[in-house]
């Protein structure tokens, strides 16, 4: 590993801390816990993730790895990060009714919105994470799809983005 390897290391690592920090901060101050829109799009983005990620019985590492990125990008307070979790859990443990979860969704957001897009668009992901699907995933995709408002063919071409085996 050369010099400027170690000091690429050394920052992402900083940064890290940073980010945590801030999370801290921002709980400590009260101002990591959601208002309620942003509070019901974490319970159903997790909840259907997890729901999701054990359709095939088994919650791989690459899902697990999808669920945590997904908690970044979208920059949760630790305090969101709490509600994520627990909704993620809810989702594996078949405590949900997805059908419920989606039209909670669709009530507050429209077929053709960004966050309807992008809940579908992590869902796939979430499910092309192990490079292989189960075909209750697939089902289970399209059932989303459709309670989503999203046409027959969402499924099969999200999942063209992807190299998966079925």
């Amino acid at each position: 590993m050369g010099e400027n390897d170690r000091t690429s290391d050394n920052h992402g690592g900083f940064r890290g801390v940073l980010s945590d920090i801030r999370l801290l901060l921002s709980d400590m101050l009260g101002l990591g816990k959601p208002d309620a829109e942003r509070q019901m799009t974490i319970e159903v983005f997790f909840g259907m993730m997890g729901y999701v990620a054990k359709t095939d019985r088994l919650v791989s590492s690459h899902e697990s790895s999808v669920a945590n990125s997904v908690m970044d990008e979208i920059e949760l307070s630790l305090a969101e990060r709490e509600i994520a979790s627990m909704a993620f859990d809810r989702g594996m443990s078949r405590n949900i009714n997805a059908k419920a979860e989606l039209l909670r969704f669709t009530d507050t957001y429209k077929t053709g919105s960004e966050q309807i897009e992008r809940l579908f668009d992590i869902l796939v992901r979430l499910s092309a994470s192990d490079g292989r699907l189960d075909t209750r995933e697939y089902e289970a995709l399209k059932d989303i799809a459709k309670n989503l408002g999203l046409p027959a063919t969402a499924v099969d071409n999200k999942l063209a983005l992807y190299t998966i085996k079925r």
